[in-house]
């Protein structure tokens, strides 16, 4: 992540096309016949578009592409599979290139290596939200967050996440960002990896849920897919790029 550029955009494309292809089989597990190969060549296109300057006219032309490629392969539910299609596009290929935005930021806010340092804050702060919530949970948990979607998640967890991750976040403030980051800053990057990032892992288990299996694949013994291990990044790398480019006059 040190180098940026193609290397890490390179990496950050891989995981989110193995991750698309993992949710492509969910959905054939759910009845639905996505697109797979022309999915994930948008995919990989939408996850790209901050090192691509053709990707948004390439991406338009996949829009048009995708109707007619339903029509002509004669599918049953053509409407299902050209929507399960886009879907995986945007989630999480599409979100991903959050991640590469924040990477590649040449704003004049950030400063020198404050690219790489912000991003590198809000992925461990992620990371590291889902250790303090299931600690949190196991010592304090009483509250059901979204019993139906997961019975074992809770509120009190959410929180040690949250509180977890804002003691991160302050210590790379004060370490490296401290001119970059007022705490105001730190404190909704603790709130998006720590709080709104679980949407992400309950949208996911519902998915997985809706359609009878455990984990989005076994490719990682232990910890199933990587779509399992990236659905809370993908949720809360694009919320802080969004708040950065709101109230810090862009990226």
């Amino acid at each position: 992540m040190w180098w940026g550029g193609w290397p890490f955009a390179l990496l950050i494309a891989a995981i989110a096309a193995a991750a698309q292809f993992e949710l492509y089989g969910l959905m054939n597990a759910g009845g639905a016949r996505p697109l797979v190969a022309f999915g994930l060549l948008a995919g990989l296109t939408a996850t790209l578009w901050p090192m691509l300057p053709p990707a948004p006219e390439v991406l338009a032309a996949c829009v048009v592409l995708l109707p007619v490629l339903v029509m002509y392969t004669r599918r049953d539910a053509p409407l299902a599979d050209a929507a399960a299609t886009a879907f995986g596009v945007l989630y999480p290929a599409g979100l991903a290139s959050s991640i590469l935005l924040l990477r590649s930021s040449e704003a004049v806010w950030l400063g020198a290596d404050g690219a790489f340092w912000i991003t590198t804050t809000i992925l461990f702060c992620v990371w590291a939200s889902d250790t303090f919530a299931y600690a949190a949970g196991r010592l304090f948990g009483r509250t059901p967050l979204f019993e139906r979607v997961s019975p074992k998640k809770t509120w009190e967890g959410s929180i040690g996440g949250a509180v977890g991750a804002f003691l991160l976040a302050a210590g790379f403030k004060l370490a490296v960002l401290d001119a970059t980051l007022t705490w105001f800053d730190v404190s909704v990057i603790a709130v998006a990896s720590g709080m709104v990032s679980q949407l992400g892992d309950l949208a996911e288990s519902h998915f997985k849920r809706s359609v009878g299996v455990k984990d989005s694949a076994t490719w990682l013994p232990g910890h199933g897919g990587l779509l399992d291990r990236i659905d809370a990044t993908v949720i809360a790398v694009p919320l802080v790029a969004l708040y950065f480019e709101v109230t810090k006059g862009g990226l």
